[in-house]
């Protein structure tokens, strides 16, 4: 007798996913062409046919807590061999979108940070009027807390290391608590979610699938099965390193400013350009600002019929990566051009153009687990979930219909 399904649709979910870059869902008439196309999908039951059909039915609570919506790396071979025009790749992208919504803590800042209406607000004026206060207070602070920079550098008069790197550090840590709160709160409903149904049956370990997913990330190997569109991984490849390479040299620079001189280490810092760390910082800079740059105008300029749907939950996090890149130069070459005799408007129109940088990093890391920077930890978790269940090799659908062999 065939298992009895009860199904609660969620209408509101079904438009919020259709408004979210799904919007050609209801063109899907079931045919399977996406599961057939995708490389990435094994198994009886292969995503992202069961997906689509979910979706049109609002069952939110089943996608929501589904790894095998983040095993899909949008390449869009699905959406090009589509006979409706269905786009699944668009789909679930929009459904990776409103999973980190719905799993945010808190929850109303998922949906303020990808809000075209509220980006002016988010990402421009709450970041300029929280790092101009900070700024003002620098002196007072500074006594307070007993904090000066131990070298004088161009910016620093200005923008003290200390104050960015209190200022920072400290909303970066409540950031991350607030990502991991999210990240176990998915987690716990990718396993509540599969016992519910009889499924989930461990077959690996939850580290060495941690493992294999990170292993994946840096490698981009599973994206590296992408048909079409192979093109892409290179420039999600370029943008993670450069962005990499940058976060290193920026915890150098802070161990080597405070913590090398506690260990009699000279400090050596501002670098010159031909310090390691600082060549690595040029070079992670222009690796970023080229493969986003890329990954923009491959977007631009794709063909109608594999382009992909970007919303502002996409535009926002590659032109905040840009625009980081961009601003950093700049201010780099301020720094080694502007001399005591050209000081003046120069100086300022320089601590202008830092200012917005240092926005646009807050923009970046502050609202990290709301944006789509956040979409590489959940891939990550929903992967590592994958392989713990064995999802990514079609294991899982043994283990399951052995589980439904003992309950019968």
């Amino acid at each position: 007798m065939a298992e009895a399904l009860r199904l609660k649709p969620d209408r509101e979910f079904v438009d919020e996913v259709i408004d979210a870059g799904g919007g050609d869902l209801k063109k899907c008439f079931q045919c399977a062409t996406c599961s057939v196309a995708c490389e990435l999908s094994h198994g009886p039951s292969p995503f992202p046919r069961k997906e689509m059909i979910w979706a049109q039915w609002g069952l939110k609570d089943r996608l929501l807590n589904d790894p095998e919506v983040w095993l899909c790396h949008q390449c869009n071979d699905c959406s090009m061999r589509c006979p409706r025009g269905a786009r699944p790749g668009d789909v679930l992208a929009a459904l990776r979108q409103k999973t980190i919504e719905h799993y945010s803590f808190p929850s109303f800042m998922g949906r303020l940070v990808n809000s075209a209406r509220a980006m002016p607000v988010m990402l421009i004026l709450i970041p300029a009027l929280l790092l101009g206060l900070a700024v003002l207070g620098r002196d007072a602070i500074g006594e307070a807390l007993g904090l000066s920079d131990p070298h004088a550098a161009f910016y620093a008069e200005f923008f003290p290391h200390w104050l960015l790197i209190v200022f920072f550090t400290t909303l970066t840590v409540l950031t991350f608590l607030g990502l991991i709160t999210g990240l176990v709160r998915f987690w716990k409903g990718m396993k509540n979610a599969d016992e519910a149904r009889g499924k989930g049956t461990p077959v690996q370990g939850v580290v060495p699938s941690v493992v294999t997913a990170v292993k994946d990330l840096l490698t981009h190997a599973r994206f590296g099965k992408c048909g079409d569109q192979k093109a892409r991984k290179n420039t999600h490849l370029m943008a993670f390193y450069g962005f990499l390479a940058l976060f290193v040299v920026t915890v150098w620079a802070t161990f080597d400013l405070y913590l090398f001189p506690v260990l009699g280490i000279e400090s050596l810092y501002p670098f010159d350009l031909t310090h390691p760390m600082k060549v690595l910082a040029n070079v992670g800079g222009i690796i970023l600002v080229v493969g986003t740059g890329m990954a923009i105008l491959n977007r631009l300029n794709a063909p109608e019929d594999g382009k992909h749907q970007s919303t502002s939950f996409d535009w926002i996090f590659l032109w905040l990566l840009f625009l980081v890149g961009v601003t950093g130069f700049v201010t780099e070459v301020f720094r080694f051009t502007v001399s005591p005799e050209t000081m003046g408007t120069l100086e300022y129109t320089a601590y202008g153009f830092y200012f917005v940088h240092l926005v646009l990093v807050f923009g970046l890391l502050v609202y990290l687990p709301y944006s789509k920077f956040a979409h590489m930890w959940y891939r990550i978790l929903a992967m590592a979930y994958a392989e713990h269940t064995g999802r990514t090799n079609g294991t899982e659908s043994v283990e399951a219909v052995q589980i439904q062999k003992k309950a019968g």
